[in-house]
Order: structure tokens, then sequence, then C-alpha cells
């Protein structure tokens, strides 16, 4: 079983490695998932980890990233914490993960496992920060708008900001389309103080020459 989870792409330790190394760890387990009709159990199970283990046992995650703590040391961490808790092949995988000293990995493993498991499925997970709650039918015309452009099921996670004081700001994977107030108010700031640096360097200009 554990074999299935030894390819390792080592041209990933450059750049983003954590990242780059994760996604092949993810797309081993994901594979192996689906084979097993397991892909989304596996999903829920890794962001379960994250938001319920390691957000309320902090220690657990520090103990199982420790680069000074022994695997062996680790083993019975993983046991008491997960053996009884998960699904046999998603413990089989984090003992791999242990094997190979890949434990610090494991969020971002679990961020990996649902971005491929939503590009497999062909859908695409957008955010929304907004001044006020958008409407049913705001949130429909994203979704279409967004669905129409890409050709995705598209998953609209929306939350409202009030610091925006108006318009909305919409993430799409790691590009950022911002509409809100704040932000042209800033803009418009911005534009206001390099007018008048301007003003005050021309002014200083015509009265070291005299004109």
């Amino acid at each position: 079983m554990a074999e299935v989870f030894e390819t390792e792409n080592r041209a990933g330790e450059e750049g983003s490695a954590k990242q780059r190394v994760a996604r092949v760890y993810a797309e081993a387990l994901l594979n192996v998932a689906e084979q097993r009709g397991l892909a989304t159990e596996i999903d829920q199970e890794l962001q379960g980890i994250v938001t319920q283990v390691f957000s309320t046992s902090p220690d657990i995650e520090r103990a199982l990233a420790s680069p000074v703590m022994k695997r062996s040391a680790k083993t019975p961490i993983l046991e008491r914490a997960f053996q009884e808790n998960v699904s046999e092949l998603l413990f089989t995988f984090l003992n791999v993960l242990n094997s190979k000293e890949r434990l610090v990995l494991v969020r971002n493993v679990a961020s990996a496992y649902s971005a491929l498991l939503d590009e497999r499925a062909k859908r695409l997970r957008v955010s929304v920060r907004s001044a006020v709650p958008l409407s049913e039918a705001q949130s429909e015309k994203l979704r279409l708008i967004i669905g129409h452009s890409t050709g995705l099921e598209v998953i609209l996670a929306a939350r409202v900001d009030a610091s925006l004081l108006g318009g909305m700001i919409v993430q799409v994977g790691d590009k950022v389309f911002d509409s809100s107030v704040r932000t042209r108010i800033e803009a418009i700031r911005n534009q206001l103080l390099a007018r008048s640096s301007y003003e005050i360097q021309a002014g200083r200009d015509r009265f070291s020459t005299g004109g």
C-alpha cells in the first residue's frame, strides 16, 4: 500500500517547494482515493485534520511538523490522534509522510488535494467580499458571469466586510478583482498625494531658478 505514495518530483524542491511537493503527494493520494471511491471522504477528513485537530490542538501540529523530533516519536502521536478517527487510506498516507519526514506538509497537502478535486470535477471556488450581503439575484448573476467565462461550475463563498464601504472584491484563484469603494478612495488619495508632491517639487524648482 505504502509504495503507492513513493513518487516525489525532486524538481519541485525548487521555487515554492512545499506547495509543489505537497501537490505531488496530494495527487498520488487522490488517484488512490478515486480508485476506491473515497475521493470526497478523504477531502473531508483532510479538512477536518486542519480545521478541527490542528486548530484546537496546535501542539499536535507542532509536534508532527517538528524537524528535531524523530519519526519513531511521531508514530504514537499519529496513532492516538488519527488511527481511530480517519479512514485506513488516510492513516496509511500520514504514516508514509512520516516515513519521508514530510508531516510538515499536511496543511499544504490538504489544500492541494481540495484544489485537485475541484479541477477534476470542473469546479471553481470564488471568494467574494462585499460591504453589504449579496442578494440571491446578485449571487446568481455573479455565478453565471464567471461560469460562462470559465466553463466551470462556480461555488461562491461570500462574506460581508463593512470596511469596504461599498462595492465588492472578487477572488478567483490567484486573481483579485477589486471594485470596492475603499479601493477607489485610496486610489484617488494616492493621485492627490502624487499631484501635491509634484506641485510642491515644481514650486521648489521655480524658486531655485528664480522663475
